[in-house]
């Protein structure tokens, strides 16, 4: 009789993990953050680079060009800003970490700030620079075309 409760108590433990997991599936964020870039003055699209993103039990993971091959593709215009202008990276969720680059070269990029925050270039000139965010359900790439007058 011991033997047939245990198995019971067993049953019904795995029974409530299944039905408390299927209800956690319903609260996860399923959708890809959306992605702008403001200063004070304006808004500025950005372009969607690669990401890897998971919920409700499955995984995307797309790799794409590199930026500036990107912008270069979707014929994203440069956005004209001012020299040290501040502009920040605004995601429809909360991000874990942020990394802001601004590509030099095609492929070689430097990292100009760790925050959602940061400012453009002091010289005048045309910069592409990219967000790689983290989320709890993955990460994703996005960029910006900036022209600093």
């Amino acid at each position: 009789m011991k033997n047939v409760n245990r198995l019971f108590l067993i049953i019904a433990i795995i029974i409530l993990v299944i039905i408390g997991r299927y209800f956690m599936a319903q609260n996860e964020v399923t959708v890809i953050p959306d992605v702008t870039a403001v200063t004070n003055e304006q808004v500025i699209e950005t372009v969607r680079g690669s990401y890897c993103w998971h919920s409700a039990g499955e995984a995307e993971c797309v790799d794409t060009a590199a930026p500036h091959e990107i912008i270069i593709a979707q014929k994203t215009p440069y956005v004209k800003v001012h020299p040290g202008e501040v502009m920040e990276f605004q995601y429809s969720q909360n991000v874990t970490s942020v990394s802001i680059q601004q590509w030099i070269d095609d492929y070689d990029y430097k990292e100009i700030a760790t925050s959602t925050r940061f400012n453009a270039p002091l010289e005048k000139g045309m910069y592409i620079i990219s967000s790689m965010a983290r989320f709890s359900n993955g990460d994703v790439t996005d960029s910006i075309a900036i022209e600093v007058e």
